[in-house]
Order: structure tokens, then sequence, then C-alpha cells
């Protein structure tokens, strides 16, 4: 055989190409004639996921697959190696000296750069900073979270008499007002103004930092983090351009802070789909296209997903995130530690969540390949799709007005709130998983914080996916710690029929997950079940059966419950619900469900016993 012959020939040529029907066909063969369509998942972005996909999806997208580094730079700008910062982030209190020698001790082991969170900027010791770490050589960061404070001024103003130049500078700041308030007043946009002129002759040190994880971090869709983070940008890029600046200068100093969050496949077509419209908003200002390709991302494992119950399967929520945003190109990463929802960081914690990064690197090989969902029929396809709807979104709120008056009009934080209510609603039925949290919950936890304290804490994330599970399950550990033992369910199936054990189970683990000690048991009649309850020592009592007159029949009997536990019937009643609270009732539990109100009925049960 040829050299030539070795290079042309197809690998498996003896098997005959499959198409979509054929694949079709074997799928229904497979399914038994289950129609294909109950296999498509509908998203909250308003996007249906096919069962598998072909071929014959990529024929029908745009012509835009390129090399990587080619415009439009959706699969990024390397062309050698997929390599990303390690970055780990540190609150600073005070002057900052104790934060400053945890920085250098971790880019010794590990950490290719520090974000440090700065809540009182005058007081961080700048000097002190510059003698324990080469600015020069690492990567530094600093967010700001309410105030420039002259921060920058001061930052630029030590350089010089450290031997530090600031064309060398590397990192980032984070100051940005409007995707948090939706508005910049006159003083703050002066100060971004005079950001942007102090950093734009330090071309790897960003001044102009957008942040999508304030959309991300209060449930937005994938769609809405895209175009809403896109319409700050350019309303960005307006102010600073009719401040003075050229275009050019905006768009080289500008970077987006992204989230990355559990939807594994989403994440990565996310960052895809960003740098697409990216070159797109690029091209519609007649700046150079290569100017896209200046655009920086850097990523942080989700917060909305973080998890006070069960901790530990944070370390696993984190690591498939920060695939995710690796797999996706992105230029930086930090990883939250695990303990982060409930106290302050450990150097254990911290130790975990940067080797996350590490062994992705060191052990993954993830900086080996560029782009590795590159081709892939479904990632491809979604990556337009997301694109296409996130598109669609920003040209309604330029439509608007931009950015700042669909803010203002309560536009795009209402559409925000409106699916992260769905999402609430999801996850307290079930549908949407929280593993730990919703969903296999351990048993055996123990809550080594104060519940009360935490709760009423202000740095606990009240916006969280986990938050209202985790409120009822912190008074179930309340009720413990005063009465020494755990609130008490029992589930109570009566009479035969399979549906009766599906309510049942659902009720069961919902208590479960509460925090209750639950407890199924059967009987065969309702005199039998009311007999033996009247003195079981329960606070909640669920009622699951098949037989709508033993429903009826059930409530009356244990009113005389001495202990008078709140009972709810494992069903939907539909039409009957009146009927039912007058037999006694007190609320319905079942798959959709309004959660909200049992929780309520929870809470109100376990605070009545203080």
């Amino acid at each position: 055989m040829t050299d030539e012959n070795k290079h042309t020939q197809k690998l498996f040529s003896e098997f005959t190409p499959a198409t979509a029907t054929d694949w079709e066909e074997r799928a229904r063969k497979d399914l038994r004639d289950t129609p294909l369509e109950q296999l498509t998942w509908h998203t909250y972005e308003g996007i249906d996921i096919k069962p598998y996909y072909t071929r014959q999806d990529l024929d029908q997208l745009p012509a835009t697959r390129q090399k990587p580094g080619n415009y439009p730079f959706t699969r990024g700008t390397r062309t050698a190696a997929n390599t990303w910062l390690n970055i780990q982030e540190i609150k600073v209190e005070g002057n900052g000296k104790p934060a400053i020698d945890k920085a250098a001790d971790a880019l010794t082991r590990g950490a290719d750069g520090i974000h440090f969170i700065l809540p009182q900027p005058e007081l961080f010791d700048i000097v002190y900073l510059l003698s324990k770490i080469d600015l020069n050589k690492h990567t530094v960061s600093y967010t700001l979270p309410n105030k420039l404070d002259h921060f920058p001024n001061r930052l630029y103003g030590k350089l010089g008499a450290n031997n530090v130049s600031p064309q060398k500078l590397c990192g980032f700041i984070k100051y940005e007002p409007m995707t948090a308030k939706g508005e910049l007043t006159r003083d703050e946009n002066k100060a971004i103004v005079e950001l942007l002129e102090l950093t734009k002759d330090s071309p790897e040190f960003y001044g102009i930092t957008i942040n999508g994880t304030n959309f991300s971090s209060i449930g937005a869709t994938t769609v809405q983090e895209i175009a809403y983070t896109l319409s700050a940008a350019v309303a960005y890029i307006h102010r600073l351009t009719n401040a003075g600046q050229t275009v050019e200068d905006v768009l080289r100093n500008m970077q987006f802070h992204m989230a990355a969050g559990t939807n594994y496949f989403f994440e990565i077509a996310k960052l895809r789909a960003l740098r697409l419209l990216w070159a797109t908003i690029v091209e519609a200002y007649s700046a150079d296209k290569a100017l896209a390709g200046k655009l920086r991302i850097h990523s942080s494992t989700s917060g909305w997903y973080q998890t006070t119950l069960d901790p530990y399967v944070n370390m696993l929520r984190v690591t498939t995130e920060a695939m995710s945003a690796v797999m996706a190109g992105t230029d930086s990463l930090t990883v939250s530690p695990f303990d982060s929802t409930f106290k302050a960081s450990d150097e254990f914690s911290e130790r975990i969540a940067r080797n996350v990064s590490i062994i992705l690197r060191e052990e993954a090989y993830l900086d080996k390949a560029i782009d590795p969902a590159a081709g892939s029929y479904y990632l491809e396809s979604l990556t337009d799709q997301l694109a296409t709807k996130a598109w669609e979104l920003f040209k309604e709120v330029e439509s608007k007005g931009g950015f700042e008056a669909a803010y203002e009009s309560g536009f795009i934080l209402g559409s925000i709130t409106e699916v992260s209510r769905q999402k609430f609603r999801d996850i307290a039925k079930g549908s949407m998983i929280l593993v730990g949290t919703n969903k296999y919950p351990n048993p055996k936890e123990k809550i080594d914080f104060d519940p009360e304290e935490l709760i009423q804490s202000e740095a606990f994330d009240t916006t969280r996916a986990a938050y209202p599970t985790e409120v009822m399950r912190m008074a179930t550990e309340l009720h413990l710690r005063k009465r020494q033992r755990r609130p008490k369910a029992i589930v109570a199936i009566i009479g035969n029929g399979e549906q009766r054990q599906v309510n049942a189970t659902f009720a069961k683990e919902f208590f479960s997950c509460a925090g209750f000690e639950t407890e199924m048991q059967n009987y065969s009649s309702v005199e039998e079940a009311s007999d033996k309850l009247q003195h079981t020592a329960a606070e909640i009592l669920v009622v699951s059966s098949s037989e709508a007159n033993y429903v009826k029949e059930f409530g009356p009997r244990i009113r005389n419950h001495h202990a008078k536990p709140t009972l709810i019937l494992a069903d939907d009643p539909q039409h009957m619900k009146a009927e039912m609270i007058a037999n006694g009732y007190d609320e319905f539990i079942f798959e959709d469900c309004d959660m909200g109100t049992i929780l309520e009925i929870v809470h109100k049960k376990l605070h009545g016993d203080k």
C-alpha cells in the first residue's frame, strides 16, 4: 500500500453508513414503538433537545465552523494548547496582610494567580503586596464590590517605586455596578472611564469586567446569561465611547466573568456561543475583526448550585463545572471551596478547590486538546441554538432602549425571576435534582454549625437553588437540638394499589430531605390505621390510599390524636379539596403540587413546638 493510500483510505469502509432514518427505526424498535417525541427534553431556555443527533443536524447549520484561532472565534483563539490559569479567590479583611501571605503560599502550591475580594480597598496594603508577590510574574486580580476609592491609582502609583512595569501587569479589576443594579451614577461612570484610561496601556491587565455571574447567581437561563451579559457590555461600550474613549481601546480592555453551572453540555456550548455573538457585536461597530479575539473570559464555579447540606457533594459539582469551562476554552478559572456556603473556607477546602484545576490539567490532560467539543453533532447544534436564542433576546433588550432601560423597567430581573421561580418549584417537587439536598440526603449527616445563626447571617446566600429546602432542614435541626430528637413523619399506606406506593414514596423522600425521621407503615383498613396511630408520636401524618372512602374517613377518626399532628393527604384531591379539608386534612402532597405551602405548614408546626 502506498503512502498516499494510507492517508486516503477510510476506516470501516466495509460498513454501510447509517442515516438518520436508520437510527430512528432502530431506536423505535429498541423502545418497543415508544414515540421518540416522549424522549425530547424541554429546557428552561425554550430549546427542545432531541434524544439523538446526526450529521444531518450539522448540515442545517450556517457555515461557521472554522479552525481554532480563526474568526468568529467560536473555537477560541488558541492554536497550540488549551491553557488556562488556575485562579484562587481570597477574601480580604482589613489591611490584607494575612490574605497576601495566604496568596503567596498558594502561588507556590499550584495556583497560577490570585483574585482578591476587597470590601475595603482603601485599607489594602499595596506596598506589602508588592514585597510578597511579583506582579510582573504572577496574575493578580481585584474585585472592588462597592467603590474604587482611588485603589487603581494607588496601585499604579506604587508600581514604579517597586520596579514593577505597568505594561507587564497581568490580571483584572472587577468593578462593575451596572449588572448589579442596572445603571451607573455620574461618579460611577466617571470612575469607569478613569479605570479604562489607567489600564489601557497594560495589555494583559483588564480594566473593564462584565459580570455575567450576577445573572446566573439568581437562577437565569443560559440564554439569559449570554444575552444580558452582551447587552451590559454594549451599554459600557456606549458609555465609554461617548466619554471620548475609542471603541478599539474599549474592546481591547474588556473581559467577561461567567459562572459555570451543572448543566454540563450547555455550559460548554455557552462560552462558544458567547464568543460567536461577541464577534457579531464587534463587527457591528466596524472594528477590526481581530479585536473579537481579544475578549478574555474568566470563569468561576456557580454559586447558585452550591449547597449547605451534604457539602462534600459540592466537590463533585465544582469538578464537572470546572471541566465544562475548561473544555469550552475559558482563559482562567476559579473553583469555589466546597464549604463556602456556611463558613469561611480553610486550608483543606481551599487546597481541594485549587487541586481541581491541577488534576484537570496534570492528570486529565485537558490542556492538550483545543475545543474538544468541536464536531459533536449535539454540541455544535446546541451552540447554534443557544446563539440564536440569545441573539433574539439581545435584540429584544436593545429594542427596549438597551440594558439600562430594560433593567430599569423590570424586564431583565422580571424575566429571570420567572425562570428562577419555576426552577424552585421543580426543585421542591423533585423534578430538578440537587443531590444530598432534595434527593438522596445523608441521614447520618451532622450539622456542626449553628443553623439559626447561619440563617440570620447576611453572608448566607438566600438566592441559591437549595435555599428553600435548606431552611426547612435547618428548622428540623433546631427542633432536634431543643427536643433532643428529630421530628417524625409517618406515611400511612392504606389499602392496595400501585399509585398509593408511588405517592407514599414521594412523600417519604420529601420529609426525609427535610430532616424528619420518616417511616412507612402499611394498613389494610382505615380502622386499623386510625386505631394504631392514635397514640403515635409524630408531628406529620401522611395518608396514602387508593380508596377514596378510606381517605375521607381517616381524617375524622384521627382528629382526637393527642399530639394533633399535621395531617397530609398523599394525593391530588382535585375537586374534592374542600371536602378533604373539612374532613381534617391540612394539606396535600403529590408530584407537581405547591411545595411552598407544605413547607410553610411544616415550619409552623415545628416553630409551634418552641
